[in-house]
């Protein structure tokens, strides 16, 4: 007699599979946020997650896409959480500023660990970095978009470009970052910089150079 395919093995299979990676996942957080990056080896990840090494190595190439991974998770559910409605309510120079609290949160609970990622991000070679540069990408079109409808409404210039709008406030926002992260400022002076460079952009973008 044949025997006909499980319909629904293929879905067990995936939860299966999910289940795992969020298990590493999870164990990778906890450990890189509890010992610190260097200290932190595959063997105890897996052993926190309850899966063989060789399983890690399934979800990662390395012990760097690892963190990479674990990172671009959590950055998803703070752009999540950044553009939610009700935050993007007001005016730009309220708006903006506050858009980028909810990350400045994440990094602020990891300082050290966020650091490693940053230079992870930034000269690594890895899927996952891979994916969170795109990551990135997705977010300031989200930017754009925001700009865009400012655009349609009048508090943005009509002779402006969103989306090149939207890449030098990302920019603004890196700079003022990796200035904190690398020890350059405090987070308090961080975040004040941030904000008077956002507001001098967004006078900028106003309709009419003399608008206060």
């Amino acid at each position: 007699m044949t025997r006909l395919p499980d319909p629904q093995g293929g879905g067990r299979r995936e939860r299966h599979k999910q289940d795992k990676q969020e298990r590493i996942r999870a164990a990778a957080l906890t450990l890189f946020t509890q010992q610190g990056y260097e200290a932190t080896t595959v063997r105890q990840i897996a052993e926190a997650a309850d899966v063989a090494t060789g399983t890690v190595f399934r979800y990662a190439t390395d012990k760097a896409d690892l963190l990479l991974m674990v990172f671009h998770d959590v950055i998803a559910q703070t752009i999540t959480l950044a553009l939610q409605p009700q935050r993007l309510d007001g005016a730009l120079t309220q708006v903006l500023p506050r858009l980028f609290d909810p990350f400045f949160a994440f990094y602020e609970a990891r300082q050290v660990l966020a650091s490693d990622f940053l230079r992870l991000v930034l000269f690594h070679q890895s899927p996952w970095r891979t994916r969170e540069l795109e990551q990135g990408q997705a977010f300031v079109q989200q930017l754009a978009e925001l700009l865009r409808e400012r655009q349609a409404a009048g508090e943005v210039s009509a002779d402006v470009d969103p989306h090149t709008v939207a890449v030098a406030i990302f920019s603004l926002y890196q700079a003022c970052l990796v200035n904190w992260l690398t020890g350059g400022a405090t987070l308090t002076d961080t975040r004040r910089q941030l904000e008077a460079l956002l507001h001098l952009q967004v006078r900028a973008l106003r309709t009419g150079a003399g608008t206060p």
